[in-house]
């Protein structure tokens, strides 16, 4: 392991313990002094509807609304009226009477109605009463309801909310007040009056002389419509209530209207407030149906809260930043999750609020380490990068800035010119190459490509579709798509195994290593030399393979006609001079033994012969040569010269020539050598059929291009022969019975390649032969 590779793991480790450290000083610091509790209590507002539970009991308030306030003389209501409507509600077999009305003070307007409520009181049974809690909170004081009527209720119980730090009023104390005078809920009351159970306190308040404290708090679910059924006070008394609605019910009366000053802010409410009594037939409804929510302790809270911090470093220390993105994002949500899922199912409210600024301020913390160390990184590399030798010209990089972004992003610039700049070496230098060339990875993966290897590489490619691209694939498979060859994918393979096998012993000081190259014909009978280079380097990986694919086609081909004009000077010249020669010597030497005109006869025979072969090899190498004297030709009068030339020569073997063309079949080329390629085809036609028999020439057209048919009925040609019959000097009848000197089809085959058509040949011993030529047609031809 490097030395850059341990310090870099050494940060990464030091960035983990220190981001854990802060998720733990948040977490702590934040369950600690509740500066999210607004945001928990919103997520409670969002999710309190999915709390409730159903009831078994049910609950009715009588609200003294505006309407009843007014038709029964005003606020207060006379207790009087108080008394009729319990006895009312006694008849008709409630379950418990909660009076949510302050009555600290004797009757003023009629005094005997408290003698009247305290009767109704008794007589019922299960009233329950408030008791007000009057002075500063520094100095409470409880006041009771006055006697008789205090005396004559089932309870005295606290009616208080609790509300919040934003405050709303959400949550109340089962329990209240001092040492000497605690007071339970008015729901606790109520239920304990009515008979149902409950789950009550669980816990002492705190025991504080001067405090009024409470003891077990609990958040009250409100869903979107109340949990009680409402009738105006009014209609209660005068018995407009619904048969069977109060039989079995908690019923609690209180001011609706908005002259009592006892409303309390509540999640959702509009103004004017929930009423006091509103809240308390919710808590009631609420801890009757055990859907009231407590509050975990400070530990299960702080527990709650970190259980996110394993996990929340795991992800931003092993993860990318998007990826770490999404996984912080998964766990705040996570915790939201299973916080409604604890409200839900245990009704116990861990605050999720902490876990989820836990999460987003550790991954900005994260981010903002990651790109502070990858900066830092980049911009010592870059210094690293601009102080080693770099190409001439390159500009030293000024780093004076005050600013350190400044420095930063002029450092950064200098290497990013410095790379672009050598990355247009390098390829303008693989561009230059006279070799078609390819960098391959020690894994065989093509890294470069020069354009000659691409124009070898593409060359085929309107024939079998376009190509992939050449980056990226395996060295072996783009040599087999550019050549053609199994040779030369296995040579590539074998060079890479070499470069394993070096790369296992070497060292990036050892020079660079050549093997042994290939000479392949590919299937364009291209003549290619594939070489290759092995580049060592420091790391095995990073060691390359350099693979040069050389054209020798016009090398192979000048030798070839090196060796054909050695051939040709040392015997196909020499033989005929050699015998002209030989008649002069015995002309000299006997002059009597050869005749005046038979000596003339060989003599201008052999000349002839040398000048005839001097000429069809010259026309051989103007063929290979490819003449740049082209032109549009017309096949049917080119064909027609062809066949007038050789009328002597089948005049003289009674051989008739049949022509069939018609004009206008347009070709690109030099008109003499195809006039002279169709007559080497005629003259073998004429030369190899018996006497008196008949060659046809026909011209037509063929799967887009013009066709040339030459047909005779000779001797034909042996299939074993058939593949040397376009060679220099080769002849169908070694024995020399016929003349000829085996560069005619040479020739043909030569000028015809180089016009871009193709030869073939049927051939059947003793029946005759066809020569076909396919041409293709001139561009304004298939223009028009």
């Amino acid at each position: 392991m490097s030395t850059d590779d341990s310090r870099v793991r050494a940060g990464v480790a030091r960035d983990c313990i220190a981001i854990g450290a802060f998720v733990l000083l948040l977490c702590v610091s934040l369950t600690t002094s509740d500066l999210l509790r607004r945001a928990d209590l919103f997520f409670f507002d969002v999710v309190q509807p999915l709390l409730q539970r159903p009831s078994p009991q049910k609950i009715v308030l009588i609200a003294i609304d505006g309407a009843s306030t007014k038709a029964l003389g005003g606020w207060p209501v006379k207790r009087a009226d108080y008394a009729a409507l319990i006895d009312r509600l006694t008849a008709a077999g409630v379950a418990a009477i909660g009076l949510d009305v302050a009555m600290t003070h004797p009757a003023r307007i009629l005094p005997a109605g408290d003698a009247w409520l305290a009767s109704a009181i008794r007589r019922n049974g299960r009233v329950v009463l408030p008791v007000v809690v009057a002075g500063e909170d520094g100095m409470p004081s409880p006041a009771p309801p006055v006697q008789p009527i205090a005396s004559a209720a089932f309870a005295v119980a606290q009616v208080n909310a609790a509300p919040n730090s934003d405050t709303v009023s959400r949550s109340f104390y089962l329990r209240e007040g001092l040492p000497h005078a605690e007071y339970e809920h008015m729901s606790e009351s109520l239920l304990r009056a009515s008979g149902v159970p409950f789950a009550g306190c669980d816990e002492p308040p705190a025991r504080d002389p001067l405090r009024w404290v409470g003891a077990c708090r609990r958040y009250v679910p409100l869903g979107p419509c109340p949990s009680y059924q409402s009738i105006p006070f009014l209609d209660a008394l005068e018995g407009r209530v619904a048969p069977g609605l109060l039989k079995d019910a908690i019923v609690l009366i209180g001011p609706t209207a908005k002259t009592a000053d006892t409303h309390f802010v509540t999640p959702g409410s509009e103004p004017p407030s929930r009423a006091g009594v509103e809240f308390v037939a919710q808590a009631t409804y609420a801890l009757a149906s055990g859907s009231l929510v407590r509050n975990a302790s400070w530990t299960g809270q702080l527990l709650f809260s970190l259980s996110v911090l394993p996990w929340l470093c795991a992800a931003l220390c092993a993860l990318g930043p998007r990826a770490a993105l999404f996984a912080s994002a998964a766990l705040a949500l996570a915790a939201c999750v299973a916080s409604l899922l604890l409200l839900k199912i245990a009704h116990l409210f861990f605050f999720p609020a902490t876990a989820v600024a836990a999460c987003l301020f550790a991954y900005a913390l994260s981010a903002w380490r990651r790109q502070e160390a990858l900066l830092c990184y980049l911009s010592s590399e870059a210094e690293r990068a601009i102080a080693d030798p770099g190409l001439p010209g390159d500009t030293p990089a000024y780093t004076n800035a005050l600013d350190p972004f400044r420095r930063r992003v002029i450092v950064m610039s200098a290497m990013v010119a410095r790379l672009r700049r050598s990355a247009h070496l390098i390829s303008k230098w693989m561009d230059s190459l006279p070799e078609a060339t390819l960098v391959a990875s020690a894994a065989g993966a093509v890294m470069l490509a020069n354009r000659r290897a691409l124009g070898l590489y593409e060359m085929d490619a309107d024939r079998r579709g376009s190509p992939p691209p050449a980056a990226g694939r395996h060295a072996a498979d783009v040599m087999r798509e550019m050549t053609a060859s199994d040779d030369a994918a296995q040579y590539v393979q074998r060079a890479l195994e070499t470069l394993a096998k070096r790369s296992c012993v070497a060292t990036a000081s050892e020079p660079s290593g050549q093997i042994e190259g290939l000479e392949i014909v590919d299937a364009k009978r291209r003549s290619l030399l594939v070489k290759c280079a092995i580049v060592q380097a420091h790391e095995a990986s990073d060691a390359m393979l350099i693979i040069h694919v050389a054209d020798i086609t016009p090398m192979r081909a000048a030798e070839r006609q090196r060796d054909a004009a050695l051939r040709f000077l040392s015997h196909d010249m020499r033989s005929p001079q050699a015998a002209i020669l030989t008649l002069l010597e015995q002309r000299r030497q006997a002059p009597d033994e050869l005749p005046e005109a038979q000596f003339t006869d060989l003599v201008s025979h052999y000349a002839q012969s040398t000048l005839t072969l001097a000429d069809q090899f010259l026309l051989l190498a103007r063929a290979e040569a490819r003449s740049p004297k082209a032109a549009d030709v017309d096949l049917a009068p080119l064909l027609g010269d062809a066949v007038d030339d050789l009328w002597a020569h089948a005049s003289a073997k009674r051989t008739a020539v049949r022509l069939i063309a018609e004009p206008g079949m347009l070709v690109v080329a030099d008109a003499l050598l195809l006039r002279r390629g169709f007559a080497n085809l005629i003259d073998n036609a004429i030369r190899y059929s018996p006497e008196g028999a008949t060659v046809t020439v026909a011209a037509d057209e063929s799967e887009g291009r013009w066709r040339v048919r030459v047909t005779d009925t000779g001797i034909g040609i042996p299939a074993n022969q058939l593949p040397n019959l376009y060679t220099e000097f080769f002849r169908i009848d070694p024995s020399g019975a016929r003349p000829g000197h085996g560069l005619g089809l040479a020739f043909v085959k030569q000028m015809i390649d180089a016009l871009g058509g193709e030869i073939r040949v049927e051939s059947t011993v003793g029946r005759g032969s066809v020569f076909t030529l396919l041409l293709p047609q001139s561009t304004a031809q298939r223009g028009s």
